[in-house]
């Protein structure tokens, strides 16, 4: 191969090598631009996505309606209750601790300084009776003053017959001031007159002047001690003190002369009456709440300091007001809603403003009217449906158009027999954590006010299926043991967002009580 041939051969090779790289850095480089333009597009998703998410209203607005027809709203099992007019009596329940009274406790002093030669309390919490012999005390100072109290009565004597009118009356006086220091020191009258006659003993005994339970001994046998020093302790627990805990939120239904209802698990089937003595001026900063005096008469010792109780304050309303039943009023904790029946099977969302509720009965300052009809079963149902649609929809079939063609509608039932007894229902924290294990407080009462400690409870939660969002319906449902008074446990929020809780309690198979809320778990 001549030269000229090896050179073009060179020059070939090198062209195609580098056609070859050019070539591989064009691809290269698109593909990195492709890659880019993905996760810039990704990004833009996700940005849309969220924005989107951050202005979607939480829960149902007011004014929303929902159109049901009569397969719908008998599925639903709606019931209606009217709205009227009534005088509000509101109950707050506390755990409250029996504590002796400030005002009836009383010290048993040594009236004199000496040794004490005999105890007749041998222990704290023993009960005595006022003007009862308590202590014998040796007391050197108080056998020389009774002696001179004997000399001065022989004084006296001898100067009967003196001639001498000053003489007598300052024998006169000696005895008198003799005596009187005696009678100063505690020294009965039995014992000043054998001091008189020189039979007295070397002991004084000390008399309980009030009588109670021994809450404090503070000295014991053999033991010296001062004129004036405390012997004993004593309470009259006829009358004992009941601190309370009310919270803060709860202070303005409390006053002074408020009717209070005791219960203990110490007195079953008992309920004491006690009235609002006085209210402490700070709150706990570590429970927020304040305690608060209940004084309660105690015939035959029932209550005893130390134990606990549960207190009911009964606040009756001062005049007539709005009201509608609890179970119509769903709090989204951000607002208090309620579902007003219309005509055709509609039902509009309310939004109200409410005071602080009873037992039974929500007052309603703004949002209904007497004469309007509130639903107050089955809204847990309509809310759910009216809040994922968004507007007039069928309950169970998916979203309808609302136009002039009119479904059967049905008649909710009113005044439906419904459990007689009453459930409270706490939960801790509150608002509940989402994803976290929350502690479940539930109190059941029945128709007399009576606690039941046997019943079958179990609490279910639902957060309803979101079709739009591809999110199936949620449910937890759990019993709760009962402890400690109450029927207390922990369970899960399996996520964040609105809850839908009811609560049901059986005995004997047979519902008992039922109790219906919503949850907003962070």
């Amino acid at each position: 191969m001549i030269s000229r041939d090896k050179k073009l051969l060179l020059v070939g090779m090198l062209t195609g090598i580098l056609v070859a790289g050019a070539l591989m850095t064009v691809f290269f480089m698109r593909q990195e631009s492709a890659k880019a333009a993905i996760q810039s597009e990704s990004q833009t998703l996700s940005s849309s996505r969220a924005q989107q998410n951050d202005i979607t209203p939480l829960g149902t607005e007011p004014g929303a309606t929902v159109q049901l027809d009569a397969d719908e709203i008998n599925a639903a099992g709606v019931q209606l209750a009217k709205v009227t007019t009534a005088r509000i009596t509101t109950t707050i329940e506390a755990v409250g601790r029996v504590e002796q009274p400030e005002a009836q406790l009383a010290t048993v002093p040594a009236r004199v300084g000496g040794r004490i030669d005999k105890l007749n309390v041998q222990f704290t919490g023993e009960t005595i009776r006022s003007g009862q012999a308590v202590a014998e005390i040796y007391s050197p100072d108080l056998v020389a003053s009774a002696e001179e109290y004997r000399l001065a009565l022989q004084n006296r004597e001898r100067m009967r017959s003196s001639s001498e009118r000053d003489a007598i009356e300052n024998a006169n006086d000696l005895v008198a001031a003799s005596r009187r220091r005696l009678e100063l020191w505690g020294v009965s009258e039995k014992q000043i007159e054998a001091a008189g006659a020189g039979t007295a003993g070397l002991h004084v005994t000390i008399y309980a002047p009030v009588g109670g339970s021994v809450v404090e001994r503070k000295v014991t046998r053999g033991q010296y001690v001062n004129a004036g020093d405390p012997l004993f302790t004593v309470a009259n627990l006829s009358t004992v003190w009941v601190k309370a805990d009310v919270y803060e939120f709860q202070l303005p239904q409390i006053r002074p002369g408020q009717m209070v209802k005791i219960t203990s698990d110490a007195l079953p089937d008992k309920v004491l009456q006690g009235r609002v003595d006085f209210i402490e001026p700070e709150a706990s900063p570590q429970t927020r709440t304040i305690p608060v005096h209940v004084h309660v008469p105690n015939p035959g010792m029932r209550l005893r300091p130390g134990m606990y109780i549960r207190a009911r304050f009964i606040s009756p309303g001062e005049r007539e007001s709005v009201v509608v039943p609890r179970s119509a009023v769903l709090d989204t904790g951000t607002r208090k809603l309620v579902y007003v029946a219309k005509a055709e099977g509609v039902f509009e969302a309310r939004e109200i403003q409410t005071g602080v509720p009873s037992e039974e009965r929500y007052p309603v300052f703004a949002g209904v009217k007497p004469g309007e009809e509130v639903v107050t079963n089955g809204n847990f149902l309509i809310d759910s449906q009216t809040r994922l649609a968004g507007g007039m929809t069928g309950l169970f079939g998916g979203s309808k158009e609302y136009t002039n063609e009119k479904a059967p509608v049905a008649v909710p039932t009113k005044g439906s027999q419904e459990p007689s007894g009453k459930i409270t229902f706490a939960v801790e924290p509150n608002p509940p954590k989402g994803a976290a294990e929350n502690m479940f407080h539930v109190n059941v009462v029945d128709e007399n006010g009576k606690e039941v400690p046997d019943a079958d409870v179990t609490v279910t939660l639902t957060m309803p299926a979101m079709p739009a969002m591809g999110m199936p319906e949620m449910r937890n449902s759990f019993k709760l043991p009962y402890a400690q008074g109450m029927y207390m446990g922990k369970s899960n929020v399996a996520t964040a967002g609105s809850w839908n809780v009811v609560v049901e309690a059986k005995r004997n198979s047979q519902v008992i009580a039922t109790y219906r809320t919503r949850l907003n778990a962070e």
